[in-house]
């Protein structure tokens, strides 16, 4: 593990580089698994530039705010892990475990359509301006209209995720970042990986976005609102991660769901978390997953397989997994520093990842 990456994916690395170089991205970490073999990770850029007092390079051991990567790292496989135990079941209706949720056509909303984003629930709403906090977020989730019938479309919804976090705490009966913490990063050795870092570790934690009401940048503190409303432990945001854990943890799923001995999902959840439960819809979804499919415009470029499945976070992480060719790509950046208004690594991953592919001797 951890040969140089410039042996074998340098030119990937130099498209990351390039994009640093000219300032289209604040900073980046870079790192490819490849049968068996890990490259990388690489940092280039800053962790942090404002104020000019704190700017810090990035470095290879960087941790970032995960954003949306932690509907995968953390909630589908706490909700994975219960499937594996007998403990819930995909066709299970939201209100067996919420019974407060009620209302026009939710009787028919199962787990199924929360892993799915095909739920009914809108994508996104602000539960945090009144100064709500977790009992009172879950309360309005559940108040709400659904915007259509559970299973006719594909509609990505961090309520949804929201809703499922609480879902898999009231189950386990323990919280979400104790439970993962115990089952999985731990197991895993994934030393990085948590919710709500110490402030020890404000170092080496790649800065988000420097708010206009705030004094200086947020740094260790989860950038979505709605997760900070949810005191940083959430099912849509809120986990911290470094490349290395978040190759570890995709090797994991390369090895049927066992890691250095370690077993934490079974081959055949992870299959059914890979494959797509919405064909003719707006996008192919597993558990969870974002599955590539068909060819139309992804994050993980032209040439990954249809099979490949992967997940991107607003703060600008990205994670891609090609079980066909054994091959994962992850790719960190801190774009929301200073400021969201950056689009450039909507370009920058699927550029990424064709040099990766590009580079295989298949």
């Amino acid at each position: 593990m951890g040969s140089n990456i410039s042996a074998r994916f340098g030119r990937a690395a130099a498209v990351v580089k390039k994009f640093v170089d000219e300032g289209r991205i604040c900073g980046a970490v870079l790192l490819v698994g490849y049968r068996g073999e890990e490259y990388g990770p690489v940092a280039y850029g800053w962790a942090q530039i404002e104020p000019e007092s704190e700017k810090r390079p990035m470095r290879e051991d960087t941790i970032f705010d995960m954003a949306s990567c932690t509907k995968v790292i953390a909630t589908t496989t706490a909700a994975l892990i219960l499937l594996d135990r007998g403990e819930i079941r995909l066709d299970d209706p939201v209100s067996l475990f919420v019974p407060e949720w009620k209302g026009e056509g939710k009787d028919k909303v199962r787990l199924r359509h929360l892993l799915t984003h095909t739920s009914g629930l809108p994508a996104w709403k602000d539960l945090y301006s009144k100064g709500q906090g977790p009992t009172e977020v879950i309360a309005e989730i559940c108040s709400m209209p659904l915007e259509y019938s559970p299973g006719e479309h594909v509609v990505y919804s961090c309520l949804g995720f929201i809703l499922l976090g609480e879902i898999i705490q009231r189950v386990r009966g323990q919280r979400l970042d104790e439970f993962l913490a115990e089952e999985v990063f731990e197991p895993l050795n994934m030393p990085d990986t948590m919710y709500c870092p110490p402030a020890s570790l404000r170092p080496r934690i790649a800065a988000t976005e420097v708010k206009p009401n705030r004094s200086g940048a947020l740094v260790g503190e989860v950038h979505d609102e709605n997760a900070r409303a949810m005191q940083g432990v959430s099912g849509n945001a809120g986990l911290f991660s470094t490349a290395r854990d978040v190759g570890r943890f995709c090797r994991m799923y390369l090895q049927g769901g066992t890691l250095e001995g370690v077993r934490i999902l079974s081959p055949a959840v992870i299959k059914a978390a890979t494959c797509s439960y919405t064909t003719g819809l707006e996008e192919e979804r597993g558990l969870g997953w974002l599955i590539r499919g068909d060819g139309r415009f992804s994050s993980a470029g032209d040439l990954m397989s249809p099979a490949s499945f992967g997940h991107t976070g607003f703060t600008g992480t990205s994670i891609w997994i090609d079980p066909v060719r054994e091959l994962y790509v992850v790719l960190l950046t801190n774009r929301v520093h200073p400021t969201r208004n950056n689009d450039n690594h909507i370009r920058l991953r699927p550029l990424v990842a064709n040099a990766v592919v590009g580079a295989l001797d298949e």
